[in-house]
């Protein structure tokens, strides 16, 4: 049985709360946050045994063999060294770090102490992103030539909240970005060669709103990302023979397989209660082979998606507005 520790005690660890609740060999037996009454009302609303009022108290626990990071981005960096130096094996939320400098020292760390540090793109997971790469790699809609995606939602403008704020790590790329880049070349089963973006900045200067574009080894891909509009959140991969569209691109249980027409030919739908039980279940799998690496979600896609960052958000040439 893997022993899982929680560090944040937000909707997100409710959500991983749920999904250790129906998936095989694992379970929580602790969480934590800087509050200790929070740290208590969660332990009691999901039945956790332990509760702790400090990050430092939670690793100190002997039993607990995973860390979840479930905490605001800007808390990622600090939670993950503690936690790595303690021995502890790691799945933090997205994004993992906002830099490529910090994302480096972290699985450096990770490699030192021979432990799992893993990003939560729990989306490379589902059974439906596996579906939608064995259709392109049958050959189901043939040679992919292009590849689209919009994800985005309109969130309240309040710049103290942590999608505006910049002290929270706040940002649509962090929030949503990490998706079109983790999950555009995985569907098509291409790697990420080059990239360049167009970034609008909020008044609290956080991006909300970026326009992606990615080579995908010859292949142009383009994302909208928003916090300023409720797009769809489709991403549509399409070849000389026909097209995929998957929507809700980044959760969710449906893809469709379609012609040049658009007219479908095959779908898939297998609804499931929670979608985050499928990295879990990768944690199972790797530490009970006495690995420390996904594969699916490995250090590499990390490390890329922390490069592109660093590239799109720090340029000031592709920040053409101050406010938005």
């Amino acid at each position: 049985m893997v022993n899982i520790g929680i560090m944040g005690a937000g909707n997100i660890s409710r959500a991983l709360c749920r999904a250790a609740a129906v998936t095989e060999g694992i379970q929580v037996v602790a969480v934590a946050a800087r509050d200790m009454k929070r740290a208590q009302a969660f332990a009691t609303e999901m039945g956790i045994p332990r509760c702790y009022g400090s990050y430092a108290q939670l690793l100190s626990d002997m039993s607990v063999d995973v860390v979840y990071i479930g905490t605001t981005t800007d808390l990622h960096y600090n939670c993950i060294k503690m936690s790595l130096a303690a021995g502890k094996h790691v799945l933090c939320e997205k994004a993992l770090v906002e830099t490529e400098a910090r994302a480096e020292e972290c699985f450096a760390l990770a490699g030192r102490h021979r432990v799992l540090l893993m990003e939560a793109m729990w989306s490379r997971f589902l059974p439906k992103t596996e579906k939608v790469r064995e259709w392109v790699t049958e050959g189901r809609i043939g040679k992919v030539t292009a590849v689209q995606a919009t994800i985005g939602n309109y969130i309240e403008k309040d710049m103290n909240n942590r999608f505006y704020s910049p002290a929270l790590g706040g940002g649509a790329m962090f929030d949503l970005g990490v998706y079109a880049i983790d999950l555009m070349g995985y569907f098509a089963c291409r790697r990420i060669t080059d990239w360049s973006g167009q970034v609008l900045r909020a008044e609290s200067g956080v991006d909300e709103t970026v326009s992606l574009y990615l080579d995908l080894d010859g292949v142009p891909a383009q994302a909208l990302i928003t916090f300023n509009a409720a797009v769809p959140q489709d991403c549509w991969i399409c070849g000389e023979k026909g097209m995929i569209r998957v929507p809700n691109m980044h959760w969710g249980s449906e893809a469709f397989l379609l012609d040049p027409s658009g007219k479908e030919l095959e779908r898939y739908s297998k609804p499931e209660e929670n979608g985050m039980r499928f990295e879990l279940m990768e944690v199972v799998r790797i530490l009970g082979e006495g690995a420390v690496r996904s594969e699916i979600a490995s250090p590499e896609m990390t490390l890329l998606s922390s490069r592109i960052y660093d590239s799109i958000l720090t340029d000031k040439s592709v920040t053409p507005t101050e406010t938005a």
